[in-house]
């Protein structure tokens, strides 16, 4: 019932829209006028006519320029990755080399992190304003059998509304055996500004399946073999090393284990997260002066409807989560239903600003699939509403411009409050300075709280856990497009975690995972600093980027340390380019170098989908070194990447967490392609 009826205000609301909007005959006129101006300006429209909004205000333009930003970029997550560390299969999760305790959260999440970085949220959708049809293609290639296809399509029906639909398709069976992963994210948005700008609505609706195969990382076995690949040491009937005259040790060689599929793992289990969402805004304003934009004031309508399931299906247990509850075949799930609807009030004065007050009724639901009663007297659901009120200045000053954030839980259960406060000043020539403080205090994720599953070990519900507070203060200064410094420092108290709770000394990580949530009851400083440079020898380019980090934590008496993250991350890129064939082809090539240093990294554990912290495998150390070779051909451009091209010279030692490898050398390419007709 709920779906014919988010149907009927999709379409019934656009047609109200449309219908005050547009009169048949002015229509007709309009086209007409249109079909005789278009050969005039179709050779005048550059792509800054192609116009993208998002919700926080943000609009950002077409771009089919290539430069090294974009070499950056075009990977999985189509975002600069350089705080994050992959998973050997495409599609698969990521570690965090860095942390950020800045980000707006207006409710508790979920959870389940490890599934969520390459999930579109609410803010990523973005709502398109073109004055031709507007294609864009984003392919590349995975590793073994798939591909990743993500194309996109947008129309304007009328110079006043918008339809944009796009679908991100992928599969890879990877190197590893049991690391297969696909997905389908379809995302359909439409933006509609009446002809006098005073009605506005924007929609979108997502449906997302993320699939993946679990490996749970390499075994005791797996990690010799994959270590110490392609000699081996000879052993004797008792497992012994075999000596050699001259005190050595006997070795054969094998690379039969350079074939990753046969290196053992432990788990053959399977993960997922479906997902629907409906969005739309509407905003009508009430007072408004389009000529002189010297004052509105408008009224707005938010409503998001979201539901999330998770799964987890281990047929062939081993293990490695403990004990099952008898008589189970374990096939967890979790549903998650989220609806929230917002008021809001915008104003845009010339002497005050820009104000914005909401008000929202958020109402979730979180429960847990019980096994037809098999496991009993527990709770299986959270149930919450909150209400929260919303602040939002902006105001642009003759020498700065100042931006305030306040957002206040008006109940006591889950709550996000948070104040945040930045100030921004360009009038120096060249040169751009940023200041930012930023205070939070939210509840943890829910899957902190509570969590059901038929391995024994993994039940709990914490009713009882403290809200997280942090407070951030960041600071940064750019000239030009040369040189970029910030830094960042935050302070943490009731840090939520999971812990990993079997004894590394004695092998029972080998055999066994054990996890639980916790809490640091000291305070954990975070302090971080990067620089970002960029210098130009002719045709040559030197572009740098380094980031030192420090974290500081009281322990306890057996306590554990956390937050962990290497000490420096740095990225260096050398590069060359030029235009070729009459300037008909523009190419870049080059090498970049990317390190960091040790550090105790958390793992994947796929039955939580989340990083769990442990204290006794460090991973780093260990440089990677790609080629790449870009070219642009008009609005194509094509990317070729042999990544990690020094993997057999520098050691099998190289890992994205404990138990699971980073990736081998491989070559890789793919292409974006734009169509502005």
């Amino acid at each position: 019932m709920l779906k014919q009826f988010l149907v009927f205000i999709f379409f019934f609301g656009h047609f109200v829209l449309l219908s005050q909007s547009s009169d048949i005959d002015l229509k007709l006129k309009a086209q007409q006028q249109q079909e005789k101006e278009s050969e005039n300006t179709k050779d005048t429209l550059t792509t800054d006519y192609y116009k993208i909004y998002f919700l926080d205000d943000k609009v950002e333009t077409v771009d089919t320029s290539l430069n090294i930003y974009k070499d950056y970029k075009f990977n999985f997550l189509r975002e600069d990755s350089f705080e994050l560390l992959s998973m050997p299969n495409v599609g698969g999760s990521y570690n965090k080399l860095g942390y950020a305790f800045n980000k707006i959260i207006d409710y508790p999440k979920l959870g389940a992190i490890a599934k969520h970085f390459h999930y579109f949220e609410i803010e990523d959708i973005g709502y398109y304003n073109v004055p031709t049809p507007f294609t864009e293609i984003f392919a590349k290639s995975t590793f073994e059998q798939g591909q990743i296809l993500d194309m996109l399509v947008s129309i304007n029906l009328s110079q006043e509304f918008n339809f944009t639909i796009a679908h991100k398709g992928y599969k890879s069976l990877g190197k590893y055996i049991n690391t297969r992963s696909r997905g389908n994210q379809f995302r359909l948005s439409s933006n509609f500004n009446s002809k006098n700008d005073k009605s506005k609505f924007k929609f979108h609706l997502t449906s997302q399946n993320l699939f993946n195969q679990e490996s749970g990382g390499l075994t005791a076995d797996g990690i010799y073999f994959y270590e110490q690949a392609p000699n081996y040491f000879v052993l004797d009937d008792f497992g012994n090393q075999i000596e050699n005259e001259d005190g050595t040790f006997k070795m054969v060689e094998y690379d039969g284990y350079l074939d990753r599929s046969r290196l053992p793992t432990f788990l053959s289990s399977e993960s997922s997260l479906y997902s629907k969402r409906v969005f739309a805004d509407f905003n009508r304003s009430l007072i408004f002066n389009k000529e002189k934009d010297i004052s509105s004031l408008s009224l707005g309508l938010q409503f998001t409807h979201e539901y999330k399931k998770l799964e987890y299906n281990d047929p062939y247990t081993n293990g490695l989560f403990g004990e099952v509850t008898d008589g189970i075949l374990v096939s967890d799930q979790s549903r998650y239903i989220l609806q929230k609807n917002v008021i809001y009030f915008k104003s845009n004065f010339n002497k005050f600003g820009k104000l914005r007050l909401d008000y929202s009724l958020i109402k979730s639901e979180n429960s847990y699939k019980n096994y037809d009663g098999n496991l009993s007297g527990l709770i299986f659901n959270l149930d919450n509403q909150q209400s929260n009120f919303s602040a939002k200045w902006y105001k642009d000053f003759n020498f700065f411009k100042i931006d305030f954030t306040f957002n206040k839980s008006l109940k006591d259960e889950f709550i996000s409050n948070y104040a945040s406060v930045s100030l921004e000043t360009n009038k120096i020539k060249n040169v751009k300075i940023k200041l930012n403080a930023f205070s939070s205090e939210r509840s943890p994720n829910l899957n902190y709280v509570l969590f059901r599953s038929a391995y024994k070990e993994y039940n709990w519900y914490n009713s009882d856990l403290e809200n997280q507070k942090s407070l951030s203060l960041s600071a940064e200064l750019s000239f030009k497009e040369l040189i970029k410094l910030s830094g960042e420092y935050n302070t943490i108290d009731n840090y939520t975690f999971f812990r990993e709770l079997t004894n590394a000394l004695n092998g029972e990580t080998d055999i066994f995972r054990k996890v639980s949530p916790n809490q640091i009851n000291s305070e954990i400083s975070y302090f971080k600093i990067k620089l970002f440079s960029k210098v130009d020898f002719g045709k040559f380019s030197f572009i740098n980027t380094g980031q030192f980090q420090k974290k500081e934590q009281e322990l306890e008496l057996d306590g554990l340390a956390t937050l962990n993250v290497p000490e420096w991350i740095t990225r260096n890129t050398i590069m060359f380019s030029s235009e070729v064939f009459n300037n008909s082809l523009f190419i870049q090539s080059g090498f970049t170098f990317n390190y960091f240093t040790k550090f105790y990294a958390d793992y994947y554990n796929p039955l939580l989908s989340e990083f769990v912290t442990q204290n006794y495998k460090e991973i780093g150390d260990y440089p990677r070194i790609d080629f790449f070779f870009n070219a642009k051909i008009q609005q194509t451009r094509v990317f070729i990447k042999v990544e990690h091209l020094n993997s057999s010279l520098s050691g099998y030692d190289y890992y994205s967490d404990p138990f699971n490898p980073y990736r081998d050398l491989s070559v890789r390419f793919g292409l974006v392609w734009n169509f502005f007709q």
